[in-house]
């Protein structure tokens, strides 16, 4: 079989992306697809839909994002349709779903504040390429269960909040990196607390998980509920910060010394190298 039309979408932050690119480049596929650097292209990728990456899609289709199957991208390359039926039950198709919303800060924060999986689960093409269910042949029965359960109002909160340490990782890691972006040094959560209060946090964590107005719900500190959550994740980033932002340091370091991922990216974001 040929090798399929393949368009890669990736951020030279992006540790999986750094994975991605290793192994297309091992596999002798780099040549072969498209690359596409969301920090330079970012109106085409907001046009093909892409809010996680890498977002790979595969003769147009958007087969992965954020949460990359790599045995079976290999074989998807290799022009091999692996297409068998999905084994799993509900509980890991739950799992899956949250485990790509978590992969990005953006979906992992506005589920986080907003509690509506039904908003998600509405862009189905999003949903089956966050949990890799686009490779199964009984997909689309997959994901109607899926839709019908999560879109169950009660049971979307439930979900969430039983994860709730998983989501202030994420939201709290992702901070620390940018934070790391910014000073391009570690800072410690108290030199940190003193530049960010709980009303700047609170400010970033709507805008943050919007596009402009797209996806922005706006909700006032007063709001008993939203306050609830900035606490929660004021507490938690007071007691995990300084290590999520040593990890941060490690991430970035180890991504922008490997000169050969450089290069594919053309040195893209050299200012933000760690010492």
């Amino acid at each position: 079989m040929s090798t399929p039309n393949v368009e890669i979408f990736i951020h030279p932050t992006c540790s999986t992306c750094h994975t991605l690119i290793r192994l297309l480049k091992q596999w002798g596929y780099l040549d072969r697809v498209r690359i596409i650097d969301t920090s330079r292209d970012p109106y085409t990728a907001m046009e093909r839909g892409v809010r996680s990456v890498p977002s790979i899609f595969i003769n147009g289709e958007l087969v992965f994002a954020g949460i990359v199957d790599f045995k079976r991208l290999k074989a998807l390359l290799d022009g091999e349709y692996l297409g068998n039926r999905f084994e799993g039950d509900l509980k890991e198709l739950e799992e899956r779903f949250f485990r790509g919303v978590l992969d990005s800060v953006a979906t992992a924060l506005w589920l986080y504040v907003n509690e509506d999986c039904d908003a998600f689960l509405r862009d189905k093409e999003f949903v089956m390429a966050i949990t890799n269910l686009s490779v199964y042949s009984d997909r689309e029965e997959l994901y109607n269960e899926l839709r019908k359960y999560l879109g169950n109002a009660n049971t979307c909160r439930e979900a969430i909040r039983s994860r709730e340490d998983r989501f202030l990782t994420v939201i709290t890691k992702n901070f620390a990196r940018e934070i790391y972006w910014l000073h391009n040094k570690f800072l410690s959560w108290g030199e940190v607390s003193k530049l960010y209060s709980r009303e700047v946090i609170a400010h970033w964590m709507i805008v943050r998980s919007a596009l402009g107005r797209v996806g922005l719900r706006a909700y006032p500190i007063s709001n008993e509920r939203f306050r609830e959550k900035v606490e929660r994740v004021y507490e938690y980033m007071s007691k995990t910060f300084d290590d999520y932002m040593r990890q941060v340091i490690n991430e970035q370091t180890k991504i922008f010394s490997d000169s050969e991922y450089i290069e594919v990216i053309e040195g893209f974001m050299k200012s933000i190298k760690g010492p």
